[in-house]
């Protein structure tokens, strides 16, 4: 019932902090904007104006939506009808993409004679001005169709949507195309336009570009253990024959079921995945094998913590997902809640930032981390967060020599060291508010909701000092 509590040191009063310490009540609703409020929703871009894009789908109606949202999360006006505009055919999980031009692309599959399903499904690209307008220089009057993009069986949480040196990469777990700019198939890339890769619906697969525009694909091919496959192809789509075997690498790591997967700056893959006793995330060097100075640290939040959304920033990984009552399946329903940590170089918990969970959603999409922000799609409604980035006040804290240092980890009681007396300890919600405050060592704290908490430890002599909380 109660579960384990441990405690980071945070540095000393001055030291900067970049933790989620609220909703950013200036935002749409108190943080919130829920214009998608439907199951199909879990996209999100953003420009470089601040404004935002996202879309839903109406699937008994066949309907589908793209809206925009100021950088104050209201609907722009200037976009569309009021905010939105009604996509030609019925699109199930769309993605979304702004080119470096403003222009936004749309991808997903759907069905021309706006059917929910059926052998007419097709692979559906949008190109849409940031008016709202579809771009008719693309396609045939803003949309781009493939008929044979798609087969029987779409995992969706592996439809990927990629923007290459003005090229448009579309995929499914299997196949791969790229369109030109114009939306006409490119018939450069792959085998005349596309290329098949070893990826299997059943656990899904993730299409990712690395630094050099090269295509990094990462699948699992059966359900034995230790199936994992990455292939890597040049920009064009031709197997790179100096990785693996002929540009295929055989995995004695486990992939799947896959959270997301991600190519940081130094072309190192990291992946987050799950497995039937607890889900992980791994990094790999860019030759495919395990970079064993990268330990992660989602188990110290939970063992059913799962990232779905992964953002390197700055040197560091920040993390957005869920938690899952149900390890090997990632994507069920009971999935809360939704959650934000950040993460070093070696995969520790960030101690500027810690661990931020939020019981009103139950997952992360997508996110955007910015100087001053964290925006999310969370369970189809897009939140802003804001970041506490300055300084503790030295009024309230006062520098000091003093030191005091607490157990690690903590089950049940709040045990510190210190050789100074200590007057009382206040400790504060992300919101700012006192939840407690205590004097004597070794004191019960259990009753404290899992979350981050500041300290404020005043001495007997009046100097103060504060120290960084989480609790698991």
């Amino acid at each position: 019932m109660i579960k384990n509590l441990f405690f980071v040191l945070l540095l000393a009063a001055q030291t900067a902090f970049a933790q989620i310490i609220s909703k950013d009540p200036s935002f749409a609703s108190n943080g919130v904007s829920n214009v998608a409020n439907y199951t199909l929703a879990w996209n999100m871009a953003q420009d470089s104006n601040g404004s935002i894009y996202s879309s839903y789908s109406i699937p008994n109606g066949n309907e589908t939506f793209v809206y925009k949202l100021t950088a104050n999360g209201v609907l722009d006006s200037a976009f569309g009808n009021n905010g939105k505009i009604q996509l030609p055919y019925y699109t199930y999980q769309c993605q979304l993409k702004v080119q470096p031009d403003g222009k936004l692309v749309i991808f997903g599959y759907g069905n021309t004679s706006n059917g929910v399903s059926g052998s007419s499904d097709v692979w559906i690209v949008y190109r849409m001005l940031p008016n709202g307008q579809l771009d008719p220089t693309f396609g045939n009057n803003g949309t781009s169709t493939i008929p044979n993009g798609i087969g029987s069986d779409v995992n969706g949480r592996s439809l990927g949507l990629i923007l290459q040196n003005g090229k448009i990469i579309v995929h499914s777990p299997t196949t791969i195309y790229r369109l030109n700019i114009n939306g006409s198939i490119d018939t450069s890339f792959g085998n005349n336009g596309s290329l098949t890769t070893q990826g299997n619906f059943n656990y899904g697969a993730f299409v990712l570009i690395d630094n050099q525009s090269n295509l990094i694909c990462i699948s699992k091919i059966n359900s034995s253990y230790g199936s994992g496959v990455i292939e890597k192809f040049n920009p064009d789509g031709q197997p790179v024959t100096s990785f693996g075997n002929n540009g295929i690498l055989q995995s004695n790591l486990e992939f799947s079921p896959l959270g997301t997967a991600m190519i940081d700056s130094n072309n190192k893959i990291v992946i987050s995945k799950s497995n039937s006793t607890a889900n992980e995330i791994l990094r790999l060097n860019p030759d495919g094998t395990l970079d064993n100075t990268f330990n992660s640290a989602l188990s110290a939040i939970s063992p059913s913590a799962l990232a779905k959304s992964i953002i390197e920033k700055d040197g560091y990984y920040y993390i957005g997902g869920n938690q899952s009552s149900h390890p090997y399946t990632p994507y069920s329903s009971d999935e809360s809640p939704a959650f934000f940590t950040k993460l070093t170089q070696s995969g520790s918990i960030a101690p500027d930032f810690g661990y931020y969970p939020d019981s009103s959603f139950s997952s992360v999409e997508e996110m955007v981390v910015n100087n001053n922000s964290i925006i999310s799609n969370a369970s189809g409604a897009i939140v802003k967060y804001l970041l506490n980035t300055g300084t503790l006040s030295t009024v309230d804290a006062t520098k000091t020599g003093m030191d005091i240092s607490f157990e690690n980890p903590i089950r049940q009681n709040l045990v510190f060291s210190t050789n100074e007396k200590v007057s009382k300890i206040e400790i504060y919600s992300p919101d700012g508010k006192i939840v407690k405050i205590l004097k004597d060592n070794n004191t019960d704290v259990s009753e404290l909701l899992k979350g981050i908490y500041m300290a404020k430890i005043t001495f007997e002599n009046g100097k103060t000092t504060i120290k960084k909380l989480i609790k698991n």
